[in-house]
């Protein structure tokens, strides 16, 4: 029963997963003699990042989490793209979800679908508000800074694809 990590870092077991992570999908860095896997290191576009929350206070202090394209549903869940463990106020499902527009290059702060608050800079969120570089989210006893990779005209769309012709 051997238990890699795949290229997210989720163990699991190949005997019954082979090279598949049951967790995201994604595939082993490393094959069982050490040697990188080449579908495992490349990244798809739906999972390049955008930004980060950084925790700047409560029990994740110093803690980054991913944002990426699309809607990043956020709670304490192991099934949310966001999962911030430990604080027992951030709800499992749905507590509130960022969502990265590509087109327009903006981030935007939602109210999810459980009975938690969420506040961007202090203000509570009741609709789509747009989220601004260095912003502070609050989400339970949880405050984040919104650390941007996208924004101010940068896109993912601005870098060549390795398989594109130069």
């Amino acid at each position: 029963m051997p238990i890699p990590n795949c290229e997210n870092g989720h163990y699991y077991n190949t005997d019954m997963y082979k090279d598949k992570c049951p967790i995201c999908g994604g595939r082993l860095l490393e094959d069982e003699h050490g040697e990188k896997v080449a579908e495992g290191l490349k990244v798809a576009p739906q999972d390049r990042v955008c930004g980060w929350l950084v925790c700047v206070k409560g029990v994740n202090k110093g803690r980054d989490y991913k944002i990426r394209p699309g809607k990043n549903f956020i709670g304490s869940g192991n099934a949310m793209k966001i999962c911030i463990k430990g604080d027992k106020r951030v709800y499992k499902r749905n507590h509130a979800i960022l969502l990265y527009d590509s087109k327009t290059s903006k981030m935007m702060l939602l109210p999810g679908d459980s009975h938690g608050m969420v506040y961007l800079e202090n203000q509570a969120i009741y609709e789509p508000t747009e989220v601004k570089d260095f912003n502070d989210i609050e989400i339970g006893d949880s405050v984040f800074k919104f650390a941007p990779f996208c924004s101010g005209g940068l896109n993912w769309e601005d870098f060549e694809d390795d398989n594109k012709a130069k």
